[in-house]
């Protein structure tokens, strides 16, 4: 199982050989900040280019948080699509939601259910979980799956309580519209590495279905040799491919 590990210069190699004797994949999760300043933009982006190419491993995603958007920021996600193997969204506030899912081209959209941004009120009848129909139908159609990071599970109270409801409302609507979850913790400590037992257990509570428990066990790898798979020259679209 493939397994979003975040870069860091000084535990990434640990927690990628303690992944690995877990029998897990590490894949190197690098980070992007996006905001209102086009030339800080554009001199993050560099600084990002250069560390990846620095650190070279095997599997790389990007994880990008949007403080801003204008008419440049979707060509900036979509070319970034050729330096990484996949592309992660950090949702949370509904317009930036709708962004990743309807004008974007990322592979995943995480926590569309999260308050960081922005505190969130539920509904009497529903949980103010970021999701909607209307957004799960540009999920389905663009093949854009959802990551649930459960590092929230480290925090104390209600704010568990809420999160772990607002994340049970959107596995239905992802059963319904067949959209892929990935539920694991964001590797940054040792910690965060569980079992597949353990991993199971958890996503048991948030409602996972087994179908969709047994699929988060394989959707990174998935994705990511079909994006590898794209970039090669003998691809052509889905189901053609060039024959020597």
């Amino acid at each position: 199982m493939f397994i979003l590990v975040k870069y860091n210069s000084n535990n990434f190699d640990t927690l990628s050989k303690l992944s690995k004797s877990f029998n897990y994949i590490p894949v190197a999760l690098y980070t992007l900040t996006l905001s209102k300043n086009k030339e800080e933009n554009k001199n993050e982006i560099q600084k990002l280019k250069i560390l990846v190419n620095s650190t070279n491993q095997e599997y790389s995603a990007l994880q990008i948080t949007l403080h801003a958007m204008d008419n440049t920021t979707q060509g900036i996600i979509n070319q970034l699509k050729q330096e990484f193997d996949i592309i992660i969204g950090i949702g949370g506030l509904n317009k930036v939601n709708r962004f990743f899912l309807e004008q974007t081209q990322i592979d995943f959209l995480q926590d569309p259910h999260n308050s960081q941004f922005k505190v969130k009120f539920d509904f009497i009848h529903h949980f103010n979980s970021g999701l909607n129909h209307i957004l799960c139908k540009f999920a389905q159609e663009k093949t854009i799956g959802l990551i649930y990071s459960l590092n929230f599970m480290q925090k104390k109270g209600i704010i568990i309580l809420k999160d772990i409801g607002r994340i049970s409302q959107n596995t239905q609507f992802s059963n319904k519209y067949s959209i892929p979850i990935y539920a694991n913790f964001i590797i940054e400590k040792e910690k965060d590495i569980l079992s597949l037992n353990q991993l199971e257990s958890i996503q048991k509570q948030l409602k996972l279905t087994t179908k969709q428990i047994r699929n988060s066990q394989n959707i990174l790898e998935k994705k990511i040799k079909y994006n590898q798979k794209k970039k090669t020259k003998e691809f052509i679209s889905d189901g053609l491919e060039k024959i020597n």
